[in-house]
């Protein structure tokens, strides 16, 4: 075994200012009342120059739970950013939680 210092990385948050958008798309989020689950849409970027100024719906995920959204996401959306994945995990279990407690959800920034 190697004895050697592993390093203690302090959590600091982007600030939204400096979180660069996906290339690739992004997702839209939303709790269906009535079937009683979560719907994620998933939208490729259209751009005007180098500006993203729309999307063309590309997927559309449903279901209750974050980890079978999350799995299946990744499965059938394999170009995202890592940060995206991330940010995508954080707001499902948001939309999760509002579902199951019957709280309203709007889906949050980067």
């Amino acid at each position: 075994m190697v004895n050697k210092k592993i390093p203690l990385i302090k959590a600091v948050k982007t600030p939204e200012k400096d979180v660069k958008l996906d290339p690739n798309g992004f997702f839209v989020i939303e709790i269906d009342r009535k079937e009683k689950q979560i719907r994620v849409e998933y939208y490729s970027n259209v751009y005007k120059g180098k500006k993203i100024v729309s999307g063309i719906l590309e997927k559309v995920f449903v279901g209750k739970k974050t980890d079978a959204l999350c799995d299946t996401i990744v499965k059938n959306v394999p170009s995202l950013l890592p940060e995206h994945y991330m940010y995508l995990g954080r707001e499902i279990q948001r939309a999760q939680c509002a579902l199951e407690k019957n709280k309203k959800y709007f889906q949050g920034g980067c």
